[in-house]
C-alpha cells in the first residue's frame, strides 16, 4: 500500500473510529469486489500503448475514492479516479466511456499508467465525443472495476440552445457536518454541470476549534494542519471517501477552481495569514505542494496548468453554445496582492485581486463573446458587504481591492458588455445582490430599478458555519444592494441551481435540512432571476 494510504489507515486507528474492515468497505462500496492482479508495461504515469517499458509488476488494488469527471468541452471530458495498491509499483488502469449506463455501447477505451509519483491518481482526457451528450464511464484493473460515473459534454460553441442548467457549491469543512448537500446534487438528473468555487478541502487540523464544533466523529486527517505534499494528499483522500461527495462527482461533470483553504487561510500570491514562514516551511514550497495535490485529486484539465506549477494560472473560459459563456476566475493565487490593512489601502488603484493579464483576458472575453449570458465563476464576494456605514465586514473579498472592482463595474456598464452574472462562494451564506459601485449613492442607484450593472448569486456552504439569522438582520440596513440573504446555524447549508434561457437567468437556492445527521432531504429556497437586458434582480418565487 502506498504511504498516504498507510497514514490514512493508521490515522483512522489512532482516532479510534469504531470501524471494522467490512463496515469500511461497505461505506466505500467495495464489498463484493475482490482484489485483482494487473501487469504494467511502463512507469511514466501516462497512457500506455503496450510498447514496453519496465518488467510487468503484479499489484493488488482496490478503488476507494470514487470516480469523477470535469472540464467538459464539446468533444471531450476529463475522467478521474484513484487506485489503492497494496504494494508500491506502477499500475495500469484501463478506462472506457460509453453511450449507455450498462457500458455496452462503447465510444472509447484505453489504458493509463499511474504510480506513486502522482499518488496513484488517474486522469485522462476522453475525446471523440458528441456535443452536449450524456455518457457513462468506468475504470478497471484486472477483475476489479470502479463505480460507473455519468458525465456530459458541453455544447458546440455555435449551438443555438433553449436552456443551460448548472449548479454551484463552495466551502465543505469535513469536520463541521455531513455532506448532505452533495447528496442532493447527486440525486438530480437535470443538471448539465456543477461548479466548485473553492474551499473544496480545508487545511485545519483536528485540534482547531473551527474544525471540531460538533461531536460528529468526522475528525480531520491528518489531525494536524496540513503543510506538506503528503499532508495535502491525505486530506484529499479523506474527502474522497465521503459517500455523498463520491455520489455527486459520479453524477455530474464538475468545473473546479480553488479558493484559499486548498492552500491555507487568506492566501495570496506571495503568502497567507495562516502560514508561518520557516516554521511551516517556505510559502513557495507549501503552495507548490498544495497545487500538485489539487491537480492530482481533482478532474481539472492538465492543459490548464500542465506542470502544476504555482506561477501558472487556473483561470479559463468554457462556452455553452450561444447561451452562456463561463469565465472561471482565479482570484486567489494568480495575481492577488496581500490583503490590505485598512480601507484606505484597499482603495489603492495599484492593488490587484487578479493580475492585469487576467483582467485583460476577462474584459476582452466579455466584449467579444457571442453568448447571451456572461457568467463569472469566482471565489469571494464581489459585492460590498458592510457591517456599518463604510465599514467592510472583511478586506479579503473584493472590498479589499476596490479600484480593480470599480474598473470591472465600469466595464459591465459599458455598451459592449451586457447580461453579466457573477456566481460566488466563500462566505458560507446565501446572498443575491445587485452590482453597483456605491450602494449608498441614492442619486445613482435604486434597488431593483436603476444603477445596477449586473447581479451576483452567492451560494451557502456545504457545511461551514455561516452568518446566523440575527447577524443577517443587522447587516441589511447597511447594504441596500442586497436583495436576498439567508443565514442559519444547522439548516442554512446547500447549493444553488441556475437555469439560463434566452429570456432569463434564474437562481434557485436549495438547502439541506441538516448537516448534523445524515439526511437525504432538502428544502427549496427562493428563486431570484435576471431578465435579458435588465441588470437587476427579480424575485420569481419565495419557494
Amino acid at each position: 500500500m502506498s504511504k498516504p494510504d498507510l497514514r490514512y489507515l493508521q490515522a483512522l486507528q489512532e482516532q479510534r473510529f469504531r470501524i471494522t474492515r467490512r463496515s469500511l468497505l461497505q461505506t466505500l462500496g467495495l464489498v463484493g469486489v475482490a482484489p485483482a492482479l494487473t501487469h504494467c508495461g511502463s512507469s511514466d504515469g501516462g497512457p500506455n500503448n503496450g510498447d514496453g517499458g519496465i518488467p510487468p509488476t503484479d499489484v493488488v488494488v482496490s478503488f476507494q475514492h470514487g470516480v469523477a469527471s470535469g472540464d467538459p468541452h464539446d468533444d471531450s471530458v476529463v475522467l478521474w479516479t484513484r487506485v489503492t495498491p497494496e504494494t508500491e509499483g506502477p499500475v495500469a488502469v484501463s478506462w472506457r466511456i460509453a453511450r449507455d449506463e450498462a457500458m455496452t455501447d462503447l465510444v472509447s477505451a484505453d489504458t493509463f499508467l499511474t504510480n506513486a509519483d502522482r499518488d496513484y491518481t488517474v486522469k485522462v482526457e476522453a475525446g471523440g465525443l458528441e456535443p452536449f451528450t450524456q455518457y457513462w464511464y468506468q475504470f478497471q484493473v484486472g477483475d476489479v472495476v470502479s463505480p460507473v460515473g455519468r458525465t456530459k459534454t458541453a455544447p458546440a460553441g455555435d449551438a443555438s440552445l433553449d436552456q443551460v442548467r448548472f449548479a454551484f457549491t463552495s466551502c465543505a469543512l469535513y469536520a463541521m457536518g455531513y455532506f448532505n448537500a452533495y447528496r442532493g446534487l447527486a440525486n438530480r438528473d437535470d443538471i448539465d454541470v456543477v461548479f466548485a468555487l473553492g474551499d473544496y478541502i480545508y487545511e485545519y487540523g483536528g485540534s482547531d476549534p473551527l474544525a471540531i464544533p460538533f461531536a460528529l466523529g468526522r475528525a480531520m486527517l491528518p489531525d494536524h494542519e496540513i503543510v506538506t505534499l503528503e499532508d495535502y494528499r491525505t486530506r484529499h483522500a479523506q474527502y474522497k471517501t465521503d459517500p455523498d461527495l463520491q455520489a455527486a462527482h459520479a453524477a455530474h461533470p464538475w468545473i473546479c477552481t480553488w479558493d484559499d483553504h486548498e492552500t491555507t487561510n487568506n492566501s495570496h500570491t506571495t503568502g497567507a495569514d495562516n502560514h508561518t514562514e520557516g516554521e511551516e516551511g517556505t510559502w513557495t514550497q507549501r503552495k507548490h505542494d498544495a497545487i500538485q495535490a489539487y491537480f492530482e485529486w481533482l478532474p481539472v484539465r492538465e492543459a490548464v496548468n500542465p506542470n502544476r506549477h504555482p506561477d501558472q494560472h487556473l483561470y479559463r473560459n468554457i462556452r455553452y453554445g450561444d447561451l452562456v459563456e463561463f469565465f472561471v476566475l482565479d482570484t486567489r493565487l494568480e495575481g492577488r496582492d496581500p490583503q490590505p490593512a485598512d480601507a484606505e489601502e484597499a482603495a489603492d488603484p495599484a492593488r490587484h485581486m487578479i493580475s492585469p493579464t487576467q483582467e485583460a483576458w476577462l474584459l476582452d472575453g466579455l466584449r467579444t463573446t457571442p453568448a447571451k449570458w456572461k457568467i463569472l465563476a469566482q471565489q469571494t464576494m464581489i459585492s460590498q458587504l458592510n457591517i456599518a456605514p463604510g465599514s467592510p465586514f472583511s478586506l479579503d473579498p473584493w472590498d479589499g481591492y476596490v479600484a480593480q472592482r470599480n474598473r470591472l463595474f465600469d466595464a459591465f456598464a459599458s455598451d459592449d458588455i451586457d447580461n453579466v452574472i457573477v456566481i460566488t462562494g466563500d462566505i458560507h451564506t446565501a446572498f443575491c445582490t445587485e452590482l453597483t459601485k456605491d450602494p449608498d449613492d441614492r442619486d445613482a442607484y435604486t434597488p431593483g430599478e436603476r444603477g445596477s450593472v449586473g447581479v451576483e448569486f452567492v451560494c451557502p456552504s456545504i457545511t461551514t458555519q455561516g452568518f446566523p439569522p440575527a447577524v443577517i438582520n443587522l447587516l441589511q440596513p447597511f447594504n441596500r444592494h442586497i436583495r436576498y440573504a439567508e443565514g442559519a446555524l444547522d439548516t442554512g447549508h446547500g447549493y444553488v441551481v441556475v437555469t439560463a434561457t434566452p429570456q432569463t437567468c434564474d437562481a434557485a437556492w436549495m438547502y439541506a435540512l441538516s448537516v448534523l445527521t445524515p439526511l437525504q432531504a432538502e428544502r427549496p429556497g427562493p428563486v431570484w432571476g435576471v431578465d435579458d437586458g435588465d441588470p437587476h434582480a427579480r424575485l420569481r418565487s419565495l419557494f
